[in-house]
């Protein structure tokens, strides 16, 4: 593998308390305390960590509206379904990039109609496109080609409206800021090791923001990616999965560009010209791995595997397990984190936070999947079953409980 697609390939597996600032705290919401304070023109919020057995009293519906089918009509049958998203009318649509379309289902989840399809015509996809999907101006949205660097957009009633590249050296869209442009990033080049071994390293991301046009407005620096465990051969150099990798995010939240990392139990926040503006912590006690986690890992993600655990004999072990495994913004501008699994952990919790940073509580998940968007009543999400059959879920979200 060359570098050039090496580098495509890693860069598509990578989104107060007191007025006026000043020293102060107060309660982010049932009872938990918050303290903002400035710091050099820095909005600071440090937050109290909630009770692991407390909830915020938002409660995720029993009765999800389920979209797929392992066999039957072609327009349920999902594949390499990335991302999925709701229009302001209820209608889910679903990058199927399997099928190169953007399928759309009404609100109950019945297939309307597909936009797009494979192709190099207007208003088609390439190979594995489209990968994701992102608001748009109005209730248009758009579509990302991971591959081609390009982004197309459509209308909401699937009028396809013009399609445009990223230019300078960004390979992805992460998405569109409140003035119209668009957060873009790159990863840096790595060249491999040394043939016949093995590294945790960590490549840079370089982010900027576009025009909507795709011309760069303004380049806004590197910054610590994801860790990647990478094998080099004396033919290539190539990726593995490591388990415990410490991740990249970015995304906006309200006129905010959120960068960073799960290292540590902290969101870095932004403004539009790269300065810092905002950094919210929760209380979090690191917890280091060790080799004995390690190979509990491996061993249940290949239980008729167990040649797999000699893979990992000598593999590396980071600092600290991450903080944190998930972060996402929804519709009303609060900010939802998930939390971390440690082994051996079986919960599926994710602290809300305020669209100022300070702490509310803790909302559980039911079942597995990945979540794509939360909306104001709603949290949409993929699931793979376990014959890998892929399914959309829109599970009701009531957020009336205090």
């Amino acid at each position: 593998m060359g570098g050039r697609t090496l580098t495509a390939l890693l860069a598509g597996m990578v989104g107060s308390a007191c007025a006026g600032g000043g020293d102060g705290g107060g309660d982010g919401g049932g009872g938990l305390r918050s303290v903002v304070r400035d710091s050099a023109g820095v909005t600071i919020v440090e937050n109290e960590r909630p009770a692991i057995d407390s909830r915020l009293g938002w409660r995720v519906g029993d009765a999800p509206v389920t979209i797929g089918s392992p066999a039957g009509d072609p327009a349920y049958e999902l594949f390499r379904a990335y991302d999925a998203m709701r229009l302001s009318d209820g209608r889910i649509v679903v990058a199927n990039a399997g099928s190169g379309e953007l399928r759309v289902f009404d609100s109950d989840g019945v297939h309307l109609e597909s936009w797009g399809g494979q192709g190099d015509g207007p208003g088609e996809f390439g190979a594995m496109a489209p990968a994701s999907l992102e608001r748009w101006a109005g209730d248009s949205l758009m579509a990302r080609e991971p591959f081609q660097r390009r982004l197309s957009v459509f209308s909401a009633r699937g009028t396809f409206g013009r399609a445009f590249r990223l230019q300078g050296r960004y390979q992805s869209a992460v998405g569109q800021l409140p003035d119209g442009r668009i957060l873009a990033q790159t990863l840096t080049s790595y060249s491999g090791g040394t043939p016949g071994t093995s590294e945790l390293t960590r490549p840079d991301l370089e982010y900027g923001i576009l025009e909507a046009d795709g011309s760069v407005h303004l380049d806004l620096g590197a910054y610590p990616g994801s860790e990647l465990y990478v094998a080099t051969t004396a033919e290539r150099t190539f990726p593995r999965a490591y388990p415990f990798a410490r991740r990249a995010f970015a995304f906006a939240w309200g006129d905010l560009i959120v960068i960073t990392t799960n290292d540590r139990y902290e969101i870095r926040g932004y403004r539009a010209d790269g300065s810092l503006a905002r950094i919210v912590r929760r209380d979090h006690e690191a917890r280091a791995p060790t080799r004995a986690d390690l190979r509990d890992y491996v061993a249940r993600q290949n239980p008729d595997r167990p040649e797999a655990l000699d893979a990992v004999a000598d593999m590396p072990l980071v600092e600290a397990f991450p903080a944190f495994n998930g972060v996402f913004v929804d519709r009303l501008g609060h900010l939802w984190v998930e939390e971390y699994r440690l082994p051996g952990e079986e919960h599926r919790l994710w602290t809300v936070f305020d669209p100022e940073g300070r702490v509310l509580g803790l909302v559980e998940m039911p079942g597995s999947f990945d979540v794509t968007e939360i909306g104001e009543d709603y949290i949409l999400g993929t699931r793979d079953d376990e014959l890998d059959i892929e399914y959309v879920e829109s599970w009701p979200l009531d957020r009336s409980g205090s």
